[in-house]
């Protein structure tokens, strides 16, 4: 049994980078580990990642069996560790498995892209290739002699399609045929399976490679099981980590992907950095948008670790771990409340099946993205939950969303249907259910039936029921996605779909594609359902005919978040929680021992057309209002820090109100039932 209790209590983390290419003459010459270390024990550090090998295949300790860097004069991990446990700090060592050095001095071990499969890197080794055998698994075991405390792993995932010898050799005898060249050949399909479950079996041999030298070592890789490769994350594997995509939202990115690893029942991780443009800019963001980030990331579950880098030579920045300091300190302050469960009430829906079936190694996710970007921004608390972990508790959930998946398993269609039979709630987008047929496989409990499986481009949506126009102008709204054009059987028609005009074509080119020249304003002679209800039981159950997540990922018209968050309170009369707050406001509801505690982060961007999209400096908010259902009142209700705000709150009718007069960056609300 792997031993995590020091890792469920390390809130304050820290990692550097250090990718030194081998021609680097002054590697590790300006890094005193004395000087370092303690910098790291004064500011608050309870763990942090340290380089073992960085991109190139450069090894930073005295590998006996790796390539060493050629210009590192000393065992600069071993110092590091050394030093480190005199202040009891934990240390993860960093191994990058793309190892660009012997991929260029063994290019039979190298990845190989293929012609008609574009965007190949084609110049890492290939985890098939004799390179695992040969380097790999001895690099770790010698590595794991070290009294280290974990291994973080980056690039242990299969990316792009490899047709190298050796994936070539071992396709042909386990399917007896040669490795499909084309995504549109009936066996890409087995290749893009087989290709990804390489993830698991190379994660299974490294741990055992590790464990074998010290069973206590966590190992985290990064990305790995996440929503474009998802999966159950197995025993051996520690805890979960990603760096966010720092080049869109960091706010929203770090909200995604802590609310989709709650939900896997692993400890984890999310990893932001201090730079403006991600990784290696070397610039550094305000404190604030820092702060807002690392709020996000423990309001949905997870624990921080800050992204740092350093100089070439391994020197670090002074100024920037004050900086990091300071962020320490926020986080220390609120440690005794983070953690805990989410308390269920809408589920966003991952199906692994959907994600399976797709015919690139990297799933498409952009209608959960979008899903989740919208009910952030409409205040409602929510979980992103895969399939595999939600049949389960299926139950304590009032609404089920489930936005544009077109597979999905015969077991959760037959949940659905008991769940809202029973009384539940569910919402589906465009495909889903569809799957390989003209139809939908929910069709009787949506009470729609599909007329053409091809979709239409664009289009608008204009409500009908007075319930979904509230708050909206009286004019259709424009949804940039993919219709499908459906006809009712059993179910109430609460909008149509208003299909734009198309100008005729006269021999001049286009002026745009969309809008304006290409297409126009809606017709609105000939009109289709585009969102029904039906009553199914005890419950509720409503279609939209409409790719309208994947729409406001990409372009947010506030009309259609409107539009959807009107539908939901048709759907869920009695809510749980209801939050009055700008778009900006992001609410969290957790349970933590017999505390109910509810995280309220506010972050708000600057007016910059393009990255970094930072905020610079957070206006609080005043007079937010809140609405929780609660069976009793509470014995206390406190705001936590006390000093960053204050609260009014009442009770009656088993609804607390309660009124937040300055929200800051992050607030908790700690209700004692």
């Amino acid at each position: 049994m792997i031993n995590l209790s020091w890792y469920s209590k390390a809130f304050r983390k820290l990692h550097f980078d250090y990718h030194t290419p081998p021609a680097v003459n002054v590697v590790g010459e300006g890094l005193n580990v004395g000087k370092f270390i303690k910098k790291l024990h004064e500011m608050g550090c309870q763990a942090f990642n340290f380089f073992a090998k960085d991109v190139f295949g450069n090894c930073y300790w005295d590998t006996k069996v790796g390539n060493k860097h050629p210009y590192l004069k000393r065992d600069l991990l071993g110092e590091v560790v050394e030093e480190a446990k005199k202040y009891e700090l934990r240390v993860i060592a960093y191994y990058n498995v793309m190892d660009l050095i012997n991929a260029q001095r063994h290019p039979e071990w190298s990845h190989k892209g293929h012609p008609n499969i574009p965007n190949l890197e084609g110049h890492y080794v290939c985890f098939n290739s004799p390179w695992t055998e040969k380097v790999f698994l001895p690099e770790l075991r010698e590595l794991a002699s070290y009294d280290i405390d974990g291994i973080f792993f980056d690039f242990l995932y299969v990316r792009q399609p490899c047709f190298c010898k050796w994936c070539e050799d071992r396709f042909r005898k386990e399917f007896k045929a040669e490795i499909p060249k084309s995504v549109n050949n009936p066996l890409w399909l087995n290749y893009v399976r087989w290709w990804r479950s390489l993830n698991d079996e190379i994660l299974k041999r490294a741990c055992e490679a590790i464990h074998s030298v010290n069973s206590n070592i966590l190992v985290g890789v990064n990305w790995a099981y996440t929503p474009r490769q998802p999966g159950m994350p197995p025993k051996y594997l520690g805890y979960l980590t990603l760096d966010i995509d720092e080049t869109k939202c960091p706010v929203l990115e770090a909200s995604y992907h802590a609310k989709y690893f709650d939900q896997l029942n692993k400890l984890f991780e999310v990893m932001n950095t201090r730079f403006l443009r991600w990784w290696g800019d070397w610039g550094i963001k305000p404190l604030k948008q820092i702060l807002a980030e690392c709020a996000t990331i423990m309001a949905n579950g997870g624990t921080c670790i800050v992204g740092d880098h350093l100089c070439v030579d391994g020197s670090f920045e002074p100024s920037v771990l004050n900086l990091i300091s300071e962020v320490f300190r926020f986080i220390k302050i609120r440690e005794e409340y983070l953690g805990g469960r989410s308390i269920p009430y809408v589920a966003l829906v991952l199906s692994t099946l959907n994600s399976q079936l797709q015919r690139s190694v990297l799933a498409d996710d952009i209608p959960l993205r979008g899903a989740h970007k919208l009910l952030v921004e409409s205040g409602i608390h929510h979980d992103i939950v895969p399939d595999f972990t939600l049949i389960e508790k299926l139950h304590e959930y009032q609404l089920i969303i489930i936005p544009s998946q077109r597979y999905i398993s015969q077991e959760l269609l037959d949940n659905l249907k008991d769940f809202v039979n029973r009384g539940g709630s569910l919402l589906v987008t465009f495909d889903t259910s569809r799957g390989d047929s003209n139809d939908f496989m929910l069709g009787d409990l949506l009470g729609v039936k599909l007329i053409s499986p091809t979709p239409t481009e664009l289009g608008y949506i204009l409500p009908l029921d007075k319930m979904l126009k509230v708050g909206i102008p009286e004019i259709p709204i424009f949804i940039k996605g993919k219709f499908l054009d459906i006809e009712v059987k059993d179910s109430k028609v609460l909008a149509n779909w208003l299909r734009p005009y198309i100008p005729p074509r006269v021999g001049l080119p286009r002026y745009e594609d969309w809008l304006g020249a290409g297409y126009g304003s809606p017709i609105r002679e000939k009109v289709s359902p585009s969102i029904t209800v039906k009553k199914y039981g005890k419950g509720l159950a409503a279609y939209i005919s409409t790719d309208v997540f994947r729409s406001y990922y990409s372009y947010s018209n506030w009309m259609a978040r409107l539009l959807v968050t009107n539908l939901l309170k048709v759907l869920v009369p009695k809510r749980l929680l209801e939050v009055e707050a700008p778009p900006y406001v992001e609410v969290s509801l957790r349970k933590k021992n017999s505390s109910i505690i509810l995280h309220l982060v506010n972050w708000q961007s600057g007016r910059n057309p393009t990255l970094p999209l930072i905020a610079e400096d957070i206006v609080p908010v005043k007079g937010l209002c809140i609405r929780l259902k609660i069976a009793k009142r509470p014995k206390s209700v406190e705001l936590f820090p006390k000093e960053e705000g204050e609260l009014e709150w009442s009770y009656e009718e088993k609804y607390m109100k309660l009124i937040v007069q300055k929200l800051k960056v992050h607030s908790m609300i700690i209700i004692n039932v």
